[in-house]
């Protein structure tokens, strides 16, 4: 084999997208709690979030479910403000000084959630990564469409760059919108001139509000516990996104500059093509994605993980992720 053929074939072998998939672990916890938890989910929080009930009750919905969800006791939470925008300021106990941030942005379809519902994760990546987690509580649409919400993630960038934390001291992770946040935040903070962060994490991110192209979300939308198809339908009017706008679709953004990113998703959630999407077109770039499929499991399962070691797994492998690619 001539030397260009090999480099040809190197070529070839960098370019294949990482992959990995993670079984539920093995033993009785696990199982009860994942058929209560996907149990829970599918009667008392699907039927809520999307028509025909408002805004205000899908918010409502999703914040009485996500107060029964556990907290990390290591990591204490303060409220405060970046540019009149309020946030949550996370930090493990003890530290006064954490030398990492993780700006944490949260999930919830544009139209609901808070830093407050998503307590669950951002404490406990607060206690793994022993890093600052701030977290915007961002517009919401329709009070506020689009780019309110990424106006708001990328003024939460500069405000922990204004504090002295280089971007190489952080990462970007988020759930569902708020991993398409996550995506869009590296992307817009890099076209304003300003440096990329660390890495990105996102969970069960979602780039489309449609199915894509050979998308296998009928397989799965018996299957997922908690989204409705009908709940995307409902917040597109709602987000009211220019189609012209150059951050409109984050699926027509240049990659070649993305962060090492890491995606989780769960097998069983009609947002799974999203994430195949972005660790191949990463790949593509010649950018560093990972990818975790996570079996049997649903949209942000990671919410769980003072229940379900699953879920505790998948933390545990993004704060990996993330102290890996962190300056010292």
């Amino acid at each position: 084999m001539s030397a260009a053929q090999i480099t040809r074939t190197a070529s070839v072998v960098r370019a294949r997208p990482v992959i990995r998939h993670y079984p539920p672990p093995g033993g009785a916890h696990e199982a009860v709690m994942a058929a209560v938890m996907r149990m829970a989910l599918k009667l008392t929080l699907k039927p809520f979030l999307g028509p025909p009930w408002p805004f205000a009750v899908q918010r409502a919905a999703l914040s009485m479910g996500s107060a029964l969800m556990p907290q990390d006791g290591r990591a204490q939470v303060q409220s405060a403000r970046v540019d009149g925008i309020p946030v949550e300021r996370i930090t493990p106990r003890g530290v006064s000084r954490p030398r990492h941030a993780i700006l944490y942005l949260h999930g919830g379809a544009f139209v609901a959630g808070s830093p407050r519902t998503h307590r669950s994760i951002t404490r406990r990546l607060s206690a793994l990564t022993g890093a600052l987690v701030l977290a915007p509580d961002y517009r919401l649409a329709p009070e506020s469409p689009f780019p309110a919400q990424l106006d708001d993630c990328v003024a939460s960038y500069r405000q922990l760059l204004k504090e002295g934390y280089s971007a190489d001291r952080i990462a970007i992770a988020g759930d569902s919108a708020g991993g398409n946040l996550t995506f869009m935040t590296a992307i817009a903070a890099m076209k304003a001139g300003l440096p990329a962060p660390a890495s990105l994490v996102m969970m069960s991110p979602a780039f489309s509000l449609h199915p894509l192209p050979n998308s296998t979300h009928a397989q799965r939308v018996g299957r997922d516990p908690m989204i409705r198809l009908a709940w995307a339908a409902s917040v597109e009017p709602a987000l009211n996104v220019p189609h012209d706008h150059p951050l409109a679709n984050p699926m027509e953004q240049d990659l070649s500059a993305l962060p090492p990113s890491l995606i989780q998703v769960g097998e069983d959630e009609v947002l799974y093509d999203n994430a195949v999407w972005l660790v191949e077109a990463a790949t593509a770039a010649g950018r560093r994605a990972e990818l975790e499929v996570y079996l049997q499991r649903w949209h942000v399962f990671q919410a769980h993980a003072a229940l379900m070691p699953s879920s505790l797994q998948a933390l545990d492998r993004q704060a990996a992720f993330m102290v890996q690619h962190w300056a010292a």
